[in-house]
């Protein structure tokens, strides 16, 4: 928003891009605040670049209104975003953004629970909880789960090779009944359990972990017939083997894909700046390209991508 930069009030349609949202989100960690990627999966554009960067603390799931026949609780293709960079190792907190911009929008219909545990009830306390991960979005049940006594946003760390690790569940609605509970693994389920309409349900699996994984929990269930309008899912724990990181390669190539559409727009259709400007904000998406990319070497994955720079421009890639 402009207002971010100190510009005017308003900007129109057609202004230069001038700022990289990397920029603002950097700026807001240095004074120790909160960054959250809203509404996933859209846009897409810089939110991959941001990421890999390291300069966002959360991911948010938006629904504008669980009351209205159309409306997607937890957006299914916005779970998907998620779990592509929980893929990559990357262990972003999942949080919940009402998205309201319109009056029948239902301002929180969508929560974020953080344990803050023994720490003061204050706004301070509740970002260190979103950090440290330990959170889950809800349209109505609460949800709790924890792999080897390990609440979500830890980690695990289990030998090379791997091993089996216990996952305790449990999930509790007030009014709302629930229909099924999953275990993910890595983006799969591994297990549903059919609840059959409880308002509550707690259950136990041991899983074999053989290479380096995250886990979590999601909640289903309908309301007035509507299938999963009633949802809810836990952040990750982060379970590792050896030395092992967690690196998914088709992953990795649809988020570098990503960034090259952003560096796409920024080449071909954004507004420019002036020349230094511009070079700063392509700099920026360079940077995340460069990282993703070395990572796939180190990982021996094979890929086509986009050469970043002509070699008119005299530079080597």
């Amino acid at each position: 928003h402009p207002l971010c930069t100190g510009g005017p009030s308003e900007s129109a349609l057609g202004d230069p891009q001038e700022v990289t949202m990397a920029e603002w989100a950097q700026r807001c960690i240095d004074q120790g605040g909160l960054t959250v990627m809203p509404h996933a999966p859209n846009p897409q554009l810089e939110r991959a670049a941001d990421i890999v960067l390291g300069v966002v603390n959360a991911i948010e799931m938006m629904t504008f209104n669980p009351m209205t026949p159309d409306s997607n609780q937890i957006n299914a293709s916005g779970v998907a975003d998620w779990y592509r960079y929980l893929n990559l190792g990357y262990q972003l907190p999942v949080v919940g953004g009402s998205d309201k911009m319109q009056a029948w929008g239902l301002l929180g219909g969508i929560r974020t629970y953080a344990h803050l545990g023994g720490r003061e009830f204050s706004y301070d306390a509740w970002m260190e909880a979103m950090r440290a991960g330990n959170t889950f979005v809800t349209v109505g049940p609460l949800a709790a789960l924890t792999v080897d006594g390990v609440v979500p946003g830890g980690k695990i760390e289990l030998p090379a090779g791997g091993g089996t690790v216990g996952v305790d569940w449990r999930v509790e609605s007030v009014s709302l009944p629930v229909e099924a509970v999953e275990v993910v693994v890595g983006g799969l389920v591994v297990e549903r359990n059919e609840v059959g309409g409880k308002l509550a349900a707690s259950g136990r699996l041991d899983v074999p972990v053989q290479a380096s994984t995250w886990i979590a929990l999601r909640v289903r269930g309908s309301y007035q017939a509507r299938p999963d309008q009633i949802a809810a899912h836990t952040s990750a724990v982060m379970v590792t083997a050896g030395d092992q990181p967690v690196f998914a390669p088709a992953d990795a190539l649809t988020i570098l894909e990503q960034i090259e559409g952003a560096l796409a727009y920024v080449d071909t259709l954004a507004p420019r700046p002036d020349v230094l400007r511009f070079k700063q904000l392509r700099a920026t998406l360079e940077a995340a390209h460069n990282r993703l990319h070395q990572r796939m070497h180190r990982a021996g994955v094979y890929h086509e991508h986009t050469v970043l720079h002509g070699h008119e421009e005299g530079r080597e890639h």
